[in-house]
């Protein structure tokens, strides 16, 4: 369970305490603290947001027939230490998206879990992990300069919104291209469109061209898209978007689909 990590206790009107510093956030705690208000009324950013991807986290879980509990755990405390070291130059931008489009910051933190799990059965180092983290919360960072009239339509783009929208790869680069982060993370917020048969976009990479974190990004991204709820379609099953990306097997990679067909999805 993710615990509780800013340097205060919570307390109701009474003096009774709710919520104490590095206590777990299991469901029955967040169901108290829904009770009383305490989640909107208190001045904590932080308890809010952490108390939230607590609860998009265990909605990511129940989308998957069985999953390694270990494996996602480790996930999704991994996710919860870098996300909320504030310290970091980018995390304005994950406080910014968490307040903009909710499905799209739901969006990140699914991807993101998603990435991880496959990265860690992939064995990569700690500061790969790190950086894949980051990046997957970033991935779709350039969608804040997308008007949500366009990220909120509930029918089919036309095609000046979807050249628009198709921006938001370069736009996301172009917000955190100063910030000297690495380019195993810069590299996912620019290809995680992209395609092993260069059908992707923004340009037409082919595989050889392609990161690995972005190859791993892009599975994760399309995988969560089609079981999620979006304005402009219904959420469908795991193994729906499975059969999918498995009919474009030249666009993705074949080892990440078989890792996730085999200790993802069992």
């Amino acid at each position: 369970m993710p615990r509780y990590s800013p340097d205060m206790n919570i307390y109701n009107k009474d003096g009774t305490l709710l919520l104490a510093k590095d206590q777990e956030l299991t469901e029955e705690i967040i169901i108290k603290l829904r009770k009383f208000g305490t989640i909107k009324e208190i001045n904590a950013d932080a308890v809010h947001n952490e108390i939230e991807i607590f609860e998009y986290t265990n909605k990511l879980k129940d989308k998957f027939n069985k999953i390694d509990e270990k494996l996602f755990e480790d996930s999704s405390n991994l996710l919860t230490e870098i996300l909320f070291t504030k310290s970091n130059s980018w995390w304005v931008y994950i406080n910014t998206l968490s307040n903009y489009v909710d499905w799209i910051y739901e969006h990140s933190i699914d991807v993101t879990l998603i990435s991880l799990m496959i990265a860690f059965k992939l064995d990569y180092s700690n500061e790969k992990i790190k950086n894949l983290c980051i990046g997957g919360m970033l991935h779709d960072i350039g969608k804040l300069m997308i008007p949500k009239n366009i990220l909120q339509k509930p029918e089919k783009l036309s095609d000046q919104e979807m050249f628009f929208m198709k921006q938001h790869c370069e736009l996301g680069y172009s917000m955190i291209k100063d910030l000297d982060l690495s380019t195993e993370i810069t590299d996912i917020i620019l290809q995680h469109h992209e395609r092993l048969d260069g059908s992707g976009y923004p340009y037409g990479l082919h595989s050889d061209q392609i990161s690995d974190n972005a190859k791993i990004v892009m599975i994760a991204d399309i995988l969560d898209a089609i079981t999620s709820y979006r304005p402009y379609q219904n959420s469908r099953q795991v193994n729906e978007a499975m059969e999918e990306l498995k009919k474009d097997e030249s666009k993705y990679s074949r080892d990440i689909l078989e890792l996730l067909e085999n200790y993802l999805i069992m």
